[in-house]
């Protein structure tokens, strides 16, 4: 019997090089219906859609495929809302980056099937200025609950407009880490140092997924020829990113074929093929439920998930764990509401 994390890499691989995969045995409808929900979760359903081979079960292939229709009309809409405030913040004098989203989009063979849900945009030094011209001009109610950037929604898409490109709160190594990243913002350089802790912060906090791996993969190869990579890999060791970088280096490499610097062979501190296989199963499935409830309830869920994933903090953060756990508190401190509160 398949191993459902082998065929799900076999799908995405199959995918990335623009072909069918192929499997020397079928696979029942029930295993296909299963492998959909977990290619919906991990965000790559519409990708691999095109890689599915020619006897999946009709009763899955039009779902998914419809999937994929969706994933392409939601892109071209979003692009469409992008284009739309980026010309207005020209307009009025500010500048804008897109942070993720269509911009690592260009990266895939076919962009829009690499989905995306908000729309997070850099505004540099005025993002007070780009949310008053949001309100007026979009006449949107702008959110301010989050102390890393602020969020409305307009014409269906939540946008979020990022005070900073890390939140420099927590934890405290990001402070300097944001400062390396406005220096070399906008670059490749920037592109690959920011998807990589952007990447880590989620590790660490919930968990990430196959998309943000297929991100990571298809950034480096793209960029790969214009890259300050000493400067990357200088970053990674510095900020205790070793473990966590190699491991997702080696499973673009070993899994996706895609061999990126970031797997850092030789390494003394590369992740054991235990650690390998245990990043694996956290990205596809997720070691944390969700929690949706609000109050002390949520309260509770969050210090039960803070022990829980210890083992991702130490392989991204090399924070001291008693000042992580203070400037955790302070950070929520800043902003009460996101104690008990789902942001």
């Amino acid at each position: 019997m398949y191993n459902e994390i082998d065929i799900l890499f076999a799908l995405l691989r199959s995918a990335l090089e623009g072909k069918r995969l192929e499997l020397s045995a079928p696979v029942d409808a029930s295993r296909w219906w299963h492998l959909f929900r977990l290619s919906q979760q991990n965000h790559v359903a519409a990708l691999v859609a095109d890689a599915l081979p020619p006897d999946t079960p009709r009763e899955v292939l039009i779902p998914w495929m419809a999937e994929r229709q969706k994933a392409e009309g939601w892109y071209n809409y979003q692009h469409d809302i992008q284009e739309e405030i980026v010309g207005l913040m020209s307009k009025h004098g500010i500048k804008t980056l897109v942070l993720k989203g269509t911009n690592t989009a260009q990266h895939y063979p076919v962009p829009e099937t690499r989905e995306f849900g908000d729309l997070d945009l850099y505004f540099y030094d005025k993002h007070d200025e780009a949310d008053r011209a949001a309100r007026t001009y979009l006449r949107v109610r702008v959110n301010n609950s989050s102390h890393h950037h602020s969020k409305y929604n307009y014409r269906g898409v939540t946008v979020e407009s990022h005070y900073d490109f890390l939140n420099i709160h927590y934890p405290p190594s990001n402070r300097q880490y944001e400062k390396l990243l406005k220096e070399l913002a906008p670059s490749p350089t920037f592109e690959v140092l920011f998807l990589l802790r952007h990447m880590a912060g989620h590790f660490a906090a919930s968990r990430i997924t196959l998309r943000d791996v297929a991100d990571m993969a298809l950034t480096c190869q793209a960029l790969k020829d214009n890259v300050d990579w000493p400067v990357v890999l200088d970053a990674i060791r510095q900020y205790g990113m070793t473990v966590f970088a190699a491991a997702i280096g080696s499973i673009a490499k070993q899994r996706l074929g895609k061999p990126t610097p970031i797997c850092m062979d030789g390494d003394s501190a590369a992740p054991s093929q235990t650690q390998l296989q245990r990043i694996e199963h956290d990205i596809v499935y997720g070691s944390i439920a969700d929690h949706d409830n609000d109050g002390i309830d949520r309260l509770g869920w969050k210090v039960r998930r803070w022990r829980a994933l210890t083992w991702k903090r130490r392989m991204v953060y090399n924070d001291n764990p008693v000042t992580l756990a203070i400037s955790s508190l302070a950070s929520h401190t800043l902003k009460p509401h996101s104690i008990l509160h789902k942001q």
